[in-house]
Protein backbone atom coordinates (compact mmCIF):
# COMPACT_ATOMS: atom_id res chain seq x y z
CA UNK A 1 0.00 0.00 0.00
CA UNK A 2 1.38 3.38 -1.04
CA UNK A 3 0.64 6.09 1.52
CA UNK A 4 1.25 9.80 1.17
CA UNK A 5 0.91 12.57 3.76
CA UNK A 6 0.25 16.12 2.59
CA UNK A 7 0.55 19.50 4.27
CA UNK A 8 -1.57 21.66 1.91
CA UNK A 9 -0.50 24.95 0.30
CA UNK A 10 -1.40 28.03 2.33
CA UNK A 11 -3.03 30.15 -0.35
CA UNK A 12 -6.55 30.48 1.06
CA UNK A 13 -5.91 30.84 4.79
CA UNK A 14 -8.55 32.73 6.72
CA UNK A 15 -7.30 36.08 7.95
CA UNK A 16 -7.88 36.02 11.68
CA UNK A 17 -6.05 37.43 14.68
CA UNK A 18 -2.73 37.87 12.83
CA UNK A 19 -2.52 39.80 9.53
CA UNK A 20 -1.88 37.74 6.41
CA UNK A 21 1.11 39.87 5.52
CA UNK A 22 2.76 39.09 8.83
CA UNK A 23 2.02 35.37 8.60
CA UNK A 24 3.17 34.98 5.00
CA UNK A 25 6.47 36.73 5.54
CA UNK A 26 7.65 34.82 8.60
CA UNK A 27 8.79 31.59 6.97
CA UNK A 28 8.01 27.91 7.57
CA UNK A 29 8.77 25.63 10.51
CA UNK A 30 8.61 21.81 10.25
CA UNK A 31 5.19 20.52 11.33
CA UNK A 32 5.47 17.58 13.68
CA UNK A 33 1.96 16.10 13.61
CA UNK A 34 2.19 14.21 10.33
CA UNK A 35 5.82 13.29 10.96
CA UNK A 36 4.82 11.54 14.19
CA UNK A 37 2.04 9.65 12.39
CA UNK A 38 4.44 8.72 9.58
CA UNK A 39 7.04 7.46 12.07
CA UNK A 40 4.48 5.37 13.96
CA UNK A 41 3.26 3.87 10.68
CA UNK A 42 6.81 3.00 9.66
CA UNK A 43 7.61 1.45 13.05
CA UNK A 44 4.43 -0.60 13.48
CA UNK A 45 3.70 -1.71 9.90
CA UNK A 46 6.98 -1.24 8.05
CA UNK A 47 5.35 1.11 5.54
CA UNK A 48 7.52 4.06 4.49
CA UNK A 49 5.15 6.82 3.36
CA UNK A 50 5.83 9.89 1.25
CA UNK A 51 5.48 13.34 2.79
CA UNK A 52 4.68 16.41 0.70
CA UNK A 53 5.03 19.66 2.65
CA UNK A 54 3.66 22.10 0.09
CA UNK A 55 4.50 25.36 1.96
CA UNK A 56 8.06 24.23 2.69
CA UNK A 57 8.59 23.00 -0.88
CA UNK A 58 7.00 26.18 -2.28
CA UNK A 59 4.45 24.12 -4.20
CA UNK A 60 1.33 25.68 -5.69
CA UNK A 61 -1.67 23.49 -6.54
CA UNK A 62 -0.36 22.67 -10.01
CA UNK A 63 2.95 21.53 -8.57
CA UNK A 64 1.21 19.59 -5.82
CA UNK A 65 -0.96 17.75 -8.33
CA UNK A 66 2.13 16.72 -10.29
CA UNK A 67 3.71 15.35 -7.12
CA UNK A 68 0.56 13.41 -6.18
CA UNK A 69 0.39 11.83 -9.65
CA UNK A 70 4.05 10.82 -9.33
CA UNK A 71 3.52 9.19 -5.94
CA UNK A 72 0.29 7.50 -7.13
CA UNK A 73 -0.90 6.78 -3.58
CA UNK A 74 -3.58 4.39 -2.38
CA UNK A 75 -4.23 6.40 0.79
CA UNK A 76 -3.57 10.09 1.45
CA UNK A 77 -3.45 11.67 4.90
CA UNK A 78 -4.02 15.43 5.05
CA UNK A 79 -3.68 17.65 8.10
CA UNK A 80 -5.73 20.78 8.69
CA UNK A 81 -6.43 23.58 11.10
CA UNK A 82 -9.68 25.51 10.87
CA UNK A 83 -7.85 28.42 9.30
CA UNK A 84 -6.59 26.42 6.34
CA UNK A 85 -9.70 24.27 5.90
CA UNK A 86 -10.30 25.69 2.43
CA UNK A 87 -6.82 24.63 1.33
CA UNK A 88 -7.34 21.21 2.90
CA UNK A 89 -10.59 20.70 1.03
CA UNK A 90 -9.03 21.87 -2.24
CA UNK A 91 -6.26 19.32 -1.63
CA UNK A 92 -8.78 16.53 -0.99
CA UNK A 93 -10.48 17.25 -4.32
CA UNK A 94 -7.10 17.56 -6.04
CA UNK A 95 -6.17 14.07 -4.84
CA UNK A 96 -9.46 12.64 -6.10
CA UNK A 97 -8.86 14.26 -9.47
CA UNK A 98 -5.21 13.19 -9.75
CA UNK A 99 -5.63 9.62 -8.47
CA UNK A 100 -9.36 8.71 -8.50
CA UNK A 101 -8.89 5.39 -6.69
CA UNK A 102 -7.04 6.99 -3.75
CA UNK A 103 -8.75 7.19 -0.38
CA UNK A 104 -8.44 10.37 1.66
CA UNK A 105 -8.11 10.70 5.42
CA UNK A 106 -8.19 14.12 7.11
CA UNK A 107 -6.86 14.79 10.60
CA UNK A 108 -5.59 17.65 12.72
CA UNK A 109 -6.98 20.06 15.26
CA UNK A 110 -9.91 21.16 13.09
CA UNK A 111 -11.11 17.57 12.73
CA UNK A 112 -10.88 17.06 16.48
CA UNK A 113 -13.23 20.02 16.88
CA UNK A 114 -15.55 19.18 13.96
CA UNK A 115 -15.28 15.48 13.01
CA UNK A 116 -18.84 15.07 11.68
CA UNK A 117 -18.70 18.27 9.65
CA UNK A 118 -15.34 17.34 8.11
CA UNK A 119 -16.54 13.86 7.18
CA UNK A 120 -19.45 15.49 5.38
CA UNK A 121 -17.20 17.36 2.94
CA UNK A 122 -17.09 16.08 -0.62
CA UNK A 123 -14.16 13.73 -1.24
CA UNK A 124 -13.36 12.99 2.42
CA UNK A 125 -13.37 9.22 2.98
CA UNK A 126 -12.06 9.06 6.55
CA UNK A 127 -11.38 11.42 9.43
CA UNK A 128 -9.22 11.00 12.52
CA UNK A 129 -10.19 13.06 15.55
CA UNK A 130 -7.87 13.31 18.52
CA UNK A 131 -4.27 12.14 18.41
CA UNK A 132 -3.64 10.33 15.17
CA UNK A 133 -0.67 8.01 15.56
CA UNK A 134 -2.49 4.87 16.70
CA UNK A 135 -5.76 5.54 14.88
CA UNK A 136 -4.13 5.91 11.47
CA UNK A 137 -2.19 2.66 11.90
CA UNK A 138 -5.39 0.86 12.90
CA UNK A 139 -7.11 2.30 9.82
CA UNK A 140 -4.35 1.02 7.53
CA UNK A 141 -4.57 -2.42 9.13
CA UNK A 142 -8.33 -2.45 8.56
CA UNK A 143 -7.96 -1.35 4.93
CA UNK A 144 -5.42 -4.10 4.31
CA UNK A 145 -8.15 -6.56 5.33
CA UNK A 146 -10.66 -4.96 2.98
CA UNK A 147 -11.99 -2.06 5.04
CA UNK A 148 -14.96 -3.96 6.42
CA UNK A 149 -17.51 -2.18 8.62
CA UNK A 150 -16.95 -4.56 11.54
CA UNK A 151 -13.26 -3.58 11.58
CA UNK A 152 -13.70 0.16 11.05
CA UNK A 153 -16.39 0.54 13.70
CA UNK A 154 -14.00 -0.78 16.37
CA UNK A 155 -11.40 1.94 15.79
CA UNK A 156 -11.77 4.74 18.37
CA UNK A 157 -11.26 8.22 16.96
CA UNK A 158 -12.13 7.21 13.38
CA UNK A 159 -14.87 8.55 11.14
CA UNK A 160 -15.94 6.78 7.94
CA UNK A 161 -18.87 6.20 5.58
CA UNK A 162 -20.96 3.02 5.59
CA UNK A 163 -23.60 2.49 2.92
CA UNK A 164 -23.75 6.25 2.41
CA UNK A 165 -24.15 6.98 6.12
CA UNK A 166 -21.43 8.86 8.05
CA UNK A 167 -20.19 7.07 11.16
CA UNK A 168 -17.96 8.77 13.75
CA UNK A 169 -16.58 6.58 16.52
CA UNK A 170 -15.83 7.89 20.00
CA UNK A 171 -12.43 9.37 20.90
CA UNK A 172 -9.53 7.04 21.56
CA UNK A 173 -7.65 7.14 24.84
CA UNK A 174 -4.52 9.28 24.64
CA UNK A 175 -1.11 7.73 25.11
CA UNK A 176 -0.04 8.24 28.71
CA UNK A 177 3.66 7.71 28.04
CA UNK A 178 4.89 9.75 25.11
CA UNK A 179 8.14 7.75 25.21
CA UNK A 180 6.17 5.03 23.40
CA UNK A 181 6.21 7.17 20.26
CA UNK A 182 9.13 6.92 17.85
CA UNK A 183 10.98 10.08 16.90
CA UNK A 184 9.27 12.08 14.12
CA UNK A 185 10.07 10.82 10.60
CA UNK A 186 12.25 13.79 9.64
CA UNK A 187 14.11 11.60 7.14
CA UNK A 188 11.03 11.93 4.92
CA UNK A 189 11.45 15.71 4.49
CA UNK A 190 14.33 18.00 3.56
CA UNK A 191 15.15 20.11 6.61
CA UNK A 192 16.93 22.59 4.35
CA UNK A 193 13.49 23.71 3.10
CA UNK A 194 12.65 25.32 6.44
CA UNK A 195 13.51 28.82 7.59
CA UNK A 196 11.99 31.48 9.81
CA UNK A 197 12.52 35.18 10.29
CA UNK A 198 12.82 34.77 14.08
CA UNK A 199 15.32 31.89 13.90
CA UNK A 200 19.00 32.29 14.67
CA UNK A 201 20.39 29.16 13.03
CA UNK A 202 20.81 27.86 9.51
CA UNK A 203 19.10 24.48 9.84
CA UNK A 204 15.86 24.42 11.81
CA UNK A 205 13.84 21.75 13.57
CA UNK A 206 10.85 21.63 15.88
CA UNK A 207 10.54 19.33 18.89
CA UNK A 208 7.77 18.42 21.29
CA UNK A 209 8.60 17.07 24.74
CA UNK A 210 5.08 17.20 26.19
CA UNK A 211 1.43 17.56 25.26
CA UNK A 212 -1.38 19.38 27.01
CA UNK A 213 -1.67 22.45 29.21
CA UNK A 214 -3.54 22.77 32.53
CA UNK A 215 -3.86 26.57 32.29
CA UNK A 216 -7.29 28.20 32.00
CA UNK A 217 -6.74 30.90 29.35
CA UNK A 218 -10.20 31.79 28.03
CA UNK A 219 -9.15 32.11 24.38
CA UNK A 220 -7.26 28.81 24.06
CA UNK A 221 -8.64 25.59 22.57
CA UNK A 222 -6.37 23.32 24.62
CA UNK A 223 -7.08 24.90 28.01
CA UNK A 224 -7.22 22.61 31.02
CA UNK A 225 -5.95 19.55 29.14
CA UNK A 226 -3.90 16.86 30.84
CA UNK A 227 -0.16 17.43 30.81
CA UNK A 228 1.72 14.39 29.46
CA UNK A 229 5.46 14.27 29.02
CA UNK A 230 8.45 12.47 27.60
CA UNK A 231 11.32 11.46 29.85
CA UNK A 232 14.45 13.61 29.92
CA UNK A 233 16.49 10.72 28.47
CA UNK A 234 14.08 10.36 25.55
CA UNK A 235 14.34 14.09 24.86
CA UNK A 236 18.14 13.95 24.94
CA UNK A 237 18.15 11.10 22.40
CA UNK A 238 16.19 13.24 19.96
CA UNK A 239 18.49 16.21 20.53
CA UNK A 240 21.49 14.00 19.69
CA UNK A 241 19.71 12.84 16.53
CA UNK A 242 19.14 16.44 15.41
CA UNK A 243 22.65 17.66 16.20
CA UNK A 244 24.12 14.69 14.30
CA UNK A 245 22.17 15.89 11.26
CA UNK A 246 23.44 19.45 11.42
CA UNK A 247 20.44 21.09 13.09
CA UNK A 248 21.55 24.23 14.90
CA UNK A 249 18.22 25.85 15.86
CA UNK A 250 15.42 24.03 17.68
CA UNK A 251 11.98 25.32 18.61
CA UNK A 252 10.31 23.36 21.40
CA UNK A 253 6.64 23.64 20.46
CA UNK A 254 5.28 22.31 23.75
CA UNK A 255 2.27 24.28 24.90
CA UNK A 256 4.07 25.06 28.16
CA UNK A 257 7.33 23.17 28.64
CA UNK A 258 7.97 24.85 32.00
CA UNK A 259 4.95 23.28 33.76
CA UNK A 260 7.10 20.44 35.15
CA UNK A 261 10.15 22.31 36.41
CA UNK A 262 11.92 19.24 37.82
CA UNK A 263 11.84 17.49 34.46
CA UNK A 264 13.04 20.63 32.67
CA UNK A 265 15.93 20.97 35.14
CA UNK A 266 16.80 17.34 34.39
CA UNK A 267 16.72 17.97 30.62
CA UNK A 268 18.98 21.00 31.01
CA UNK A 269 21.40 19.05 33.20
CA UNK A 270 21.58 16.16 30.73
CA UNK A 271 22.20 18.54 27.83
CA UNK A 272 24.96 20.34 29.73
CA UNK A 273 26.64 17.08 30.79
CA UNK A 274 26.40 15.65 27.27
CA UNK A 275 28.38 18.53 25.78
CA UNK A 276 25.81 18.96 23.01
CA UNK A 277 26.14 22.34 21.32
CA UNK A 278 22.49 23.26 20.78
CA UNK A 279 20.52 26.47 20.50
CA UNK A 280 16.82 26.42 21.21
CA UNK A 281 13.78 28.45 22.15
CA UNK A 282 10.68 27.59 24.14
CA UNK A 283 7.23 28.90 25.04
CA UNK A 284 6.35 29.53 28.68
CA UNK A 285 3.89 31.19 31.01
CA UNK A 286 5.34 34.09 32.98
CA UNK A 287 4.22 32.47 36.24
CA UNK A 288 6.25 29.29 35.61
CA UNK A 289 9.79 30.72 35.51
CA UNK A 290 12.28 31.60 38.24
CA UNK A 291 15.90 32.81 38.04
CA UNK A 292 17.40 29.39 38.83
CA UNK A 293 15.44 27.69 36.05
CA UNK A 294 16.30 30.46 33.59
CA UNK A 295 20.00 30.11 34.40
CA UNK A 296 19.78 26.36 33.74
CA UNK A 297 18.01 26.98 30.44
CA UNK A 298 20.67 29.47 29.38
CA UNK A 299 23.49 27.03 30.16
CA UNK A 300 21.71 24.34 28.13
CA UNK A 301 21.50 26.61 25.07
CA UNK A 302 18.18 28.47 25.33
CA UNK A 303 18.36 31.75 23.42
CA UNK A 304 14.72 32.92 23.50
CA UNK A 305 11.50 32.39 25.44
CA UNK A 306 8.08 33.15 23.96
CA UNK A 307 5.70 34.56 26.57
CA UNK A 308 1.98 35.26 26.41
CA UNK A 309 1.75 38.85 27.64
CA UNK A 310 -1.70 39.59 26.16
CA UNK A 311 -2.50 42.89 27.92
CA UNK A 312 -1.15 45.65 30.15
CA UNK A 313 -4.55 46.10 31.80
CA UNK A 314 -5.26 44.03 34.94
CA UNK A 315 -9.00 43.73 34.26
CA UNK A 316 -8.37 42.24 30.83
CA UNK A 317 -5.81 39.78 32.20
CA UNK A 318 -8.41 38.73 34.75
CA UNK A 319 -11.14 38.42 32.10
CA UNK A 320 -8.85 36.20 30.01
CA UNK A 321 -8.09 34.07 33.09
CA UNK A 322 -4.35 34.58 32.64
CA UNK A 323 -3.78 34.36 36.40
CA UNK A 324 -1.04 36.97 36.28
CA UNK A 325 -0.48 40.72 36.63
CA UNK A 326 1.55 43.36 34.76
CA UNK A 327 4.11 43.36 37.59
CA UNK A 328 4.55 39.58 37.37
CA UNK A 329 5.03 39.92 33.62
CA UNK A 330 7.66 42.62 34.15
CA UNK A 331 9.44 40.42 36.67
CA UNK A 332 9.54 37.41 34.32
CA UNK A 333 10.95 39.49 31.46
CA UNK A 334 13.58 41.05 33.76
CA UNK A 335 14.65 37.66 35.10
CA UNK A 336 14.84 36.29 31.55
CA UNK A 337 16.93 39.17 30.25
CA UNK A 338 19.18 39.05 33.33
CA UNK A 339 19.85 35.39 32.50
CA UNK A 340 20.98 36.42 29.02
CA UNK A 341 17.95 34.96 27.24
CA UNK A 342 15.97 36.87 24.61
CA UNK A 343 12.20 37.16 24.61
CA UNK A 344 9.17 37.18 22.30
CA UNK A 345 5.99 38.89 23.53
CA UNK A 346 2.57 37.77 22.32
CA UNK A 347 0.16 40.64 22.88
CA UNK A 348 -3.53 41.08 22.20
CA UNK A 349 -5.77 44.00 21.28
CA UNK A 350 -9.52 44.24 20.78
CA UNK A 351 -10.44 42.39 23.97
CA UNK A 352 -14.16 42.85 24.77
CA UNK A 353 -14.77 46.35 26.25
CA UNK A 354 -11.13 47.35 25.65
CA UNK A 355 -10.67 51.02 24.75
CA UNK A 356 -8.23 52.47 22.25
CA UNK A 357 -6.20 53.92 25.12
CA UNK A 358 -5.93 50.49 26.75
CA UNK A 359 -4.78 48.96 23.46
CA UNK A 360 -2.04 51.58 23.16
CA UNK A 361 -1.13 50.95 26.81
CA UNK A 362 -0.40 47.36 25.79
CA UNK A 363 1.86 48.60 22.98
CA UNK A 364 3.69 50.86 25.45
CA UNK A 365 3.98 47.91 27.82
CA UNK A 366 5.50 45.74 25.09
CA UNK A 367 8.04 48.46 24.31
CA UNK A 368 8.87 48.72 28.03
CA UNK A 369 9.40 44.94 28.24
CA UNK A 370 11.88 45.23 25.34
CA UNK A 371 11.51 41.78 23.74
CA UNK A 372 13.35 40.75 20.58
CA UNK A 373 9.99 40.44 18.84
CA UNK A 374 6.38 41.27 19.60
CA UNK A 375 3.20 40.14 17.89
CA UNK A 376 -0.06 42.02 18.33
CA UNK A 377 -3.05 39.79 17.63
CA UNK A 378 -6.70 40.81 17.56
CA UNK A 379 -8.69 39.03 20.26
CA UNK A 380 -10.50 36.30 18.33
CA UNK A 381 -13.04 33.81 19.72
CA UNK A 382 -11.68 30.62 18.16
CA UNK A 383 -13.89 27.56 17.60
CA UNK A 384 -15.00 25.62 20.68
CA UNK A 385 -13.07 27.89 23.09
CA UNK A 386 -14.56 29.22 26.32
CA UNK A 387 -14.29 32.72 24.83
CA UNK A 388 -16.35 31.67 21.81
CA UNK A 389 -18.92 29.96 24.02
CA UNK A 390 -19.24 33.17 26.04
CA UNK A 391 -19.75 35.09 22.80
CA UNK A 392 -22.57 32.73 21.80
CA UNK A 393 -24.22 32.85 25.22
CA UNK A 394 -24.07 36.64 25.22
CA UNK A 395 -26.01 36.66 21.95
CA UNK A 396 -23.32 38.67 20.21
CA UNK A 397 -23.75 36.46 17.14
CA UNK A 398 -26.97 34.72 16.06
CA UNK A 399 -25.53 31.21 15.76
CA UNK A 400 -22.50 28.94 15.69
CA UNK A 401 -20.86 30.46 12.63
CA UNK A 402 -17.64 28.44 13.01
CA UNK A 403 -19.65 25.23 12.73
CA UNK A 404 -21.41 26.56 9.65
CA UNK A 405 -18.02 27.30 8.10
CA UNK A 406 -16.84 23.78 8.98
CA UNK A 407 -19.87 22.38 7.11
CA UNK A 408 -19.62 24.73 4.12
CA UNK A 409 -16.12 26.24 3.74
CA UNK A 410 -16.29 29.47 1.76
CA UNK A 411 -13.52 31.75 0.57
CA UNK A 412 -15.54 34.84 1.52
CA UNK A 413 -15.73 33.76 5.18
CA UNK A 414 -14.84 36.50 7.66
CA UNK A 415 -13.79 36.01 11.27
CA UNK A 416 -15.96 37.87 13.78
CA UNK A 417 -14.18 39.74 16.55
CA UNK A 418 -15.77 40.58 19.87
CA UNK A 419 -15.39 44.28 20.54
CA UNK A 420 -18.57 46.11 19.61
CA UNK A 421 -16.89 49.52 19.88
CA UNK A 422 -14.61 48.95 16.88
CA UNK A 423 -15.20 47.68 13.34
CA UNK A 424 -12.91 45.06 11.82
CA UNK A 425 -11.22 47.74 9.70
CA UNK A 426 -10.61 49.87 12.79
CA UNK A 427 -9.12 46.92 14.66
CA UNK A 428 -6.89 46.05 11.70
CA UNK A 429 -5.63 49.64 11.58
CA UNK A 430 -4.97 49.65 15.33
CA UNK A 431 -3.11 46.38 14.88
CA UNK A 432 -0.97 47.88 12.13
CA UNK A 433 -0.31 50.91 14.30
CA UNK A 434 0.80 48.66 17.16
CA UNK A 435 3.31 46.86 14.95
CA UNK A 436 4.57 50.13 13.46
CA UNK A 437 5.12 51.67 16.87
CA UNK A 438 7.01 48.64 18.13
CA UNK A 439 9.14 47.88 15.07
CA UNK A 440 9.91 51.37 13.73
CA UNK A 441 12.01 52.47 16.71
CA UNK A 442 15.52 53.41 15.60
CA UNK A 443 17.16 51.59 18.50
CA UNK A 444 15.24 48.44 17.71
CA UNK A 445 16.14 48.60 14.00
CA UNK A 446 19.83 49.07 14.84
CA UNK A 447 19.76 46.07 17.17
CA UNK A 448 18.15 43.86 14.53
CA UNK A 449 20.64 44.99 11.88
CA UNK A 450 23.49 43.78 14.09
CA UNK A 451 21.90 40.33 14.34
CA UNK A 452 21.40 39.66 10.61
CA UNK A 453 22.55 36.10 9.81
CA UNK A 454 22.71 36.20 6.01
CA UNK A 455 21.54 38.02 2.89
CA UNK A 456 18.44 35.84 2.93
CA UNK A 457 17.78 36.85 6.53
CA UNK A 458 18.34 40.50 5.63
CA UNK A 459 15.85 40.28 2.74
CA UNK A 460 13.22 38.64 4.96
CA UNK A 461 13.55 41.20 7.73
CA UNK A 462 13.71 44.13 5.33
CA UNK A 463 10.62 42.88 3.51
CA UNK A 464 8.70 42.47 6.74
CA UNK A 465 9.85 45.89 7.90
CA UNK A 466 8.64 47.48 4.67
CA UNK A 467 5.20 45.86 5.07
CA UNK A 468 4.93 47.19 8.61
CA UNK A 469 6.02 50.71 7.77
CA UNK A 470 3.96 50.90 4.57
CA UNK A 471 0.80 49.57 6.28
CA UNK A 472 0.65 46.48 4.08
CA UNK A 473 0.33 43.79 6.76
CA UNK A 474 -3.20 42.94 5.65
CA UNK A 475 -2.21 42.31 2.04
Amino acid sequence: MRICFIIPPETHSIESSVPKGLESGKGVYPKLGLLYVAAYLEEKLGIVPSVIDAPAERLDYEGLERRVREVDPDLVGITTLTFNLIDCWKTVRLVKRAVPRAKTCVGGQHVTLYPDETLGLEGVDYVVHGEGEQVFVWLVEALRKGGQFEDLVKIPGLGFHHDGTPCVNKHQHKLESLDELPLPARHLVDLNNYDHIAAEGDKLATMQTSRGCPAKCLFCDIRMTKFRKRSAEHVLAELRYLVDRGVDDIFFVDDTITIDKNRLFEICELVERSGLDIHFKISARVDTVKPQLLEALKKAGCYRIHYGVESATPRHLKFMQKQTTPDKIRQAFKWTHDAGIGTFAYCMIGIPTETREEMMDTVDFAIELDPDYAQFSICTPYPKTALYQSMLEAGYIPGDYWREFAKNPSEDFRVQFWNKDFSEDELRELQSEAHRRFYSRLGYIARQAKNVRSWRDLRSKAGMGAKILLRQLNR
